[in-house]
């Protein structure tokens, strides 16, 4: 039984945990005072079954946590990440703590939690010396599939991060030692279920939403489909940014710029220096799989003269759905939400199909969204388009109408991947910096989409007009719109087109006595998604824009 010395918690389901009292047992009391007021805790009480190894365990991890010379923030860092990876709750909630003390931000917290994303994150989002430690955490922890080219890398890192010569080798070991240790934790602490943790989810740095949010196709109808989304929550007044992903992916595309919008901007300048003193502008985050797509499920076929699934308008309404949906709406309401949608929407954000949608959202927004940026997309359809994406949807099906193709089976598990294999170079072309591990990530979520949310979404694409349909975009009481672009998308034509619907936006609203700000920027060297092959470039062209207003 515990001592009023000690901090029992929850009772392991595995061992029942032993709390010698205070000079009874030698072992126990080194540990407690190594551990100071918290006394022995759930772990140490499990160690105590094997008082030998409990003792040792005590002075390797003492050395570790105190010991060493290495940075504390990249300790802390690769102590979490352990956590993450191997799914051990009780390390990661004692450890965040700590490595908020020692200066970790809740965008690289977030990096760190994130272990779907492939590494490194973008530059500017870590330091980096931590960004090599992540990634030696990995090889080390995920499959061993370390190289000594990465054990020169990280040493290389300490030299540039200051260690004298006669040094770098004991931190290396050092930090070896700390990523062998704590795995080692994490391991003992799943299989002895300490605090009863075993099997709960690692916690998140922020309040992580998650729903599969029932909406209707039209107003006046039930819910007919689900949209998957994530919210990521900060503070209940900070203001909120929307995205949209583009046809093929799902909301895991824009992985890699979360980090920043959560921090406010980023940590680090390009020569690797501090610059978290500066303005920060931290955003609340909305992200959702576009219907079809990813988790999110496509609504039964309509039965009036427009029989597709997805329309770009109804894109559009399923992010006006989603933002006033119960679900997110009791997210936001203690931030002075509205009766409609969670309030203040700084921005709405679309690329591809996802950004014809928030200029569709533009075209009927009520005044509860500050502004859209719609990216490597156009407000209709381009002249030849509409057989270019009947063509892809051929070469889904084996080369065959629909109805005489190869089957769904061989569209699912063949035309996909065939899909994915032409359609990444078209994404990013020569020129683009896009690096191995994100197209295999893209391919990957290319190669698992529906086939039918393709093709409802490819139909949408092929047939839409946002400047003269019943919503004229040009009317839109929207107050700020940034259009944004690779400069390799579609050889520049992507770009082209933009600029002249920034013109003829612009025109119409000196002519109808608007004042409607809307800009055009470019990303020199990307491709179609900006976001993915040149993300610390996105972010600097979007985060200045956003801080305008």
């Amino acid at each position: 039984m515990a001592t009023k010395a000690d901090t029992p918690g929850i009772p392991s389901r595995l061992v029942s945990g032993r709390y010698p009292p205070p000079g009874t047992n030698a072992v126990a009391d080194h540990i407690r005072a190594r551990r100071g007021a918290r006394g022995l805790t759930p772990l140490d009480a499990n160690l105590l079954h094997f008082p030998a190894m409990a003792g040792g365990y005590n002075d390797l991890l003492g050395a570790l946590r105190t010991g060493g010379r290495l940075p504390a923030d990249v300790r802390e860092l690769m102590i979490l990440r352990i956590a993450a990876l191997n799914g051990a709750a009780f390390e990661w909630i004692q450890h965040e703590k700590i490595g908020r003390v020692e200066g970790l931000t809740t965008g690289q917290l977030y990096v760190i939690r994130d272990t779907e994303t492939p590494l490194p994150p973008m530059p500017g989002v870590l330091s980096p010396l931590q960004s090599i430690a992540l990634q030696f955490t990995d090889a080390v922890t995920r499959e061993l599939d370390f190289t000594i080219e990465l054990g020169q890398k990280y040493k290389q890192e300490l030299r540039r991060w200051g260690a004298p010569d006669a040094e770098v080798e004991d931190l290396y070991v050092e930090a070896s030692m700390v990523v062998a240790g704590y795995n080692m934790v994490s391991r003992f602490l799943i299989s002895t279920d300490v605090n009863g943790l075993t099997g709960k989810e690692v916690p998140w740095p922020l309040d992580r939403h998650e729903h599969n949010i029932q909406v209707p196709s039209y107003k006046d109808e039930p819910s007919t489909h689900s949209i998957h989304t994530i919210a990521l929550q900060q503070s209940p007044a900070t203001e909120w940014l929307v995205f949209a992903n583009s046809l093929l992916t799902s909301w895991q595309m824009w992985s890699w710029v979360v980090p920043y919008f959560l921090d406010g901007g980023f940590n680090y300048d390009s020569a690797g220096n501090d610059i978290r003193t500066t303005h920060r502008r931290p955003y609340n985050l909305i992200f959702h799989s576009q219907r079809g797509h990813g988790l999110s499920s496509l609504p039964p076929k309509p039965s009036d003269e427009d029989s597709r699934q997805t329309t770009i308008p109804l894109l559009s309404q399923d992010i006006h759905n989603l933002l006033s949906s119960p679900e997110i709406r009791a997210i936001s309401n203690s931030g002075g939400a509205s009766a409609d949608l969670p309030k203040p929407i700084h921005s709405i954000i679309g690329v591809s199909q996802g950004g014809a949608a928030a200029l569709a959202f533009a075209a009927t927004n009520n005044a509860n969204t500050k502004s859209v940026i719609a990216c490597d997309t156009s407000a209709k359809t381009p002249g030849g388009n509409k057989a270019a994406w009947a063509e892809r949807v051929r070469l889904v099906y084996g080369h065959g109408d629909v109805s005489d193709s190869k089957g769904q089976e061989y569209a699912a598990y063949v035309g996909m991947k065939t899909l994915a294999d032409v359609t990444l170079p078209r994404w990013f072309p020569s020129g683009s910096p896009l690096s191995t591990e994100r197209e295999a990530f893209l391919k990957d979520m290319v190669s698992k989409t529906d086939v039918q949310g393709f093709v409802a979404g490819s139909q949408a694409l092929g047939d839409f007009d946002l400047v003269s349909g019943p919503d004229p975009l040009y009317e839109s009481q929207v107050e700020r719109v940034l259009l944004l672009a690779g400069s390799l998308d579609g050889g520049g034509k992507v770009g082209q087109g933009l600029e002249r619907l920034k013109e003829e936006w612009g025109s119409a609203e000196v002519t109808q006595g608007r004042s409607l700000r809307v800009e055009y920027t470019q990303i020199q060297g990307s491709g179609h998604l900006p976001m993915v092959d040149q993300p610390e470039r996105f972010c600097e062209e979007v985060g200045n824009w956003l801080a305008g207003f």
